[in-house]
């Protein structure tokens, strides 16, 4: 190839990769605007037009713009969901304050529907590298997200509650754990255990709860870390037997603190209540069953539910765990 024909081959690709980063920064501009209207709007962020109809319309129109006049190989269109999908988690996590467990939770929605946008794209290129644009507009594309945002502000997602229960059995009888239960004060960090919830993700640990009172009535201060504060307002309360408390959020400490899209007093999400129930056994020792629960209201509850098992059931484990842990000590006559 001589240099007049190199420099001609530069000069026709170059306009095509403009088009391609125009293409990339509309797409994103799209992205931003569809965001900052569903988190303004009724509906909130969690819904069909964020998580569904936006990945699969921003790849179409990207992998449509990218390949017009070119023959992209199979690789190059597989890549384009993984690479926007990894953008919206960088611009989230950076730009848009949103926590680790919201991105992971959105991750899967865009990598599927990203995949679903881009197919009907890669085969109408397949056989048709070079095709003049005004057989397909492109730019059509990006208002189908906010089509798809005033159908989201017109529905409203449906309710489910769940409940998460986690079980220990411990070497003692019903009366000493229920001294246990009612204050645990001045955790350290080698109690509890290992979870993926508060060792991968990083969510906050318990640092302490105190009880003011007894009785239905009685408050449970529960103090975590990152100076997270809320109380466990107590509605059922059976000596040896069963807690039960309704949560309470005084201050705004937990929602400055929490994704805000999984805050536990938010539209999307409401944790309601708790407690422990004990259950003597025939051989002396307890089982102690811890149990939480919550309020949904998204049109993904069954994917919400099972972040939820997992997450809330982490939490309880630990809890569990280092109640079992001052017991086994109380028991064998050390310090609690």
């Amino acid at each position: 190839m001589t240099a007049r024909d190199a420099s001609e081959k530069r000069a026709r690709t170059r306009p095509r990769n403009w088009k391609f980063v125009a293409a990339i920064i509309t797409a994103l501009a799209a992205a931003l605007a569809v965001y900052m209207l569903a988190e303004a709007g009724a509906g909130g962020a969690i819904g069909y037009a964020l998580l569904v109809v936006l990945p699969a319309a921003l790849t179409a129109f990207i992998a449509w713009v990218g390949s017009m006049g070119r023959n992209w190989p199979r690789r190059t269109f597989l890549l384009v969901p993984v690479w926007m999908a990894l953008a919206a988690a960088v611009i989230g996590a950076a730009f848009l304050r949103e926590g680790v467990v919201c991105l992971l939770m959105a991750l899967p929605f865009w990598m599927l529907f990203g995949y679903i946008g881009i197919w009907p794209v890669y085969l109408y290129r397949r056989d048709r590298a070079r095709v003049d644009p005004a057989t397909f507009r492109a730019h059509g594309l990006l208002l189908l997200p906010f089509l798809a945002l005033l159908a989201d502000q017109q529905l409203k997602p449906p309710g489910e509650t769940r409940v998460v229960v986690r079980e220990i059995v411990v070497d003692a009888p019903a009366d000493a754990v229920w001294a246990q239960l009612l204050a645990i004060p001045a955790i350290t960090a080698d109690e509890g255990r290992w979870n993926m919830s508060q060792d991968i993700l990083r969510l906050p640990r318990p640092v302490a709860a105190h009880l003011q009172g007894e009785g239905p009535g009685a408050i449970r201060d529960a103090l975590w870390q990152e100076d997270i504060r809320f109380q466990e307002i107590i509605t059922d309360w059976e000596p040896g037997a069963a807690l039960q408390w309704r949560f309470a959020f005084p201050d705004p400490s937990i929602h400055e603190r929490t994704d805000r899209h999984i805050e536990p007093h938010g539209r999307h999400l409401w944790i309601d209540t708790g407690g422990y129930r004990l259950i003597a056994m025939a051989d002396g020792r307890t089982k102690v069953r811890l149990w939480t629960r919550y309020h949904l209201a998204t049109p993904f509850n069954a994917y919400a539910g099972w972040w939820g098992e997992r997450i809330l059931g982490d939490i309880q484990d630990n809890v569990l765990a280092i109640v079992a842990g001052r017991l086994a000590k109380s028991m064998a006559g050390g310090k609690p």
